[in-house]
């Protein structure tokens, strides 16, 4: 009997949920790595040994990763990093309820300041991380984490995604990646510790990485509480709203308040952990 495509895309999903569990608990009892911000400056001195020569390549049924010279450290094993993407891919799709719709070409390029930064263009189904040979690959992991949930996030609500308001859109990618986000809290509300710092109605862009960050953290908590209160099918009505600018979601029509009583009631919330 021929499989559909789109059952064949759910055990495909439902394969990579149950590795990326196993691998999860194992890993329960082990030193937290180190969390990598979606920007992060990483200046070095003097040179560090990479992987050179042409472009690596590695495909596979879902993700198709190139790895670019002298992204990576010369010791890098691709194998393990393939596993590692798949791992993060998997985990991602069951926090998130979604499976990838298609495969994703997975890009880890070589940033010429060592500056590790991230981008996903999910019209053409692209993941790209620039890193260096002096960062530790799994801070690249981290951070495409994060944009796997933002193919995720196209994949699940259409062309809507791309004309979302940036507190869900970053805030969902952020609260996605959850694991790689966190570090050895449980929680974004427990990772804030009561201080939220910036308005929720912040333009992101051109921001120094430090505020990007605390804005990313907040808006990931802010969507927990969206969660936590009124639930995944409201959430989704209201990322569906959008106009592409902050606070421009019908956060009124759907939860029936307006952004700031939301901001309010979110900042009390964070304050009583």
């Amino acid at each position: 009997m021929a499989i559909s495509h789109q059952t064949r895309w759910l055990l495909i999903a439902t394969g990579l949920i149950i590795v990326a569990t196993a691998i999860i608990v194992s890993r329960a009892n082990q030193p937290t790595r180190r969390i990598a911000p979606l920007v992060a400056d990483f200046r070095v001195s003097g040179a560090a040994p990479a992987l050179s020569g042409a472009t690596l390549a590695t495909q596979t049924d879902t993700l198709q990763i190139s790895v670019a010279p002298q992204a990576l450290p010369a010791n890098a094993s691709i194998e393990a990093i393939t596993a590692e993407l798949y791992t993060a891919l998997a985990y991602v799709s069951a926090r998130t309820a979604t499976a990838p719709a298609g495969p994703i070409a997975v890009l880890i390029l070589a940033d010429p300041h060592c500056a590790l930064h991230g981008a996903a263009y999910t019209q053409t189904r692209e993941a790209h991380v620039y890193t260096c040979a002096a960062i530790a690959p799994e801070r690249a992991v981290n951070i495409l984490a994060h944009e796997f949930v933002h193919q995720l996030a196209h994949d699940h609500y259409g062309d809507a995604h791309l004309r979302s308001d940036p507190i869900l859109l970053e805030g969902w990618a952020t609260w996605g990646a959850g694991y790689y986000w966190l570090g050895r809290h449980a929680t974004f509300r427990a990772f804030l510790g009561g201080q939220a710092p910036l308005p929720l109605v912040t333009n992101h862009l051109g921001r120094p990485a430090a505020e990007m960050n605390t804005l990313y953290y907040q808006w990931a908590s802010f969507v927990e509480y969206l969660l936590l209160t009124y639930g995944r099918d409201a959430f989704d009505r209201l990322y569906r709203s959008g106009n592409g600018t902050a606070g421009s979601a019908d956060y009124q029509g759907v939860y029936g308040v307006d952004i700031t009583t939301l901001e309010a009631e979110w900042r009390a919330w964070l304050g009583s952990e």
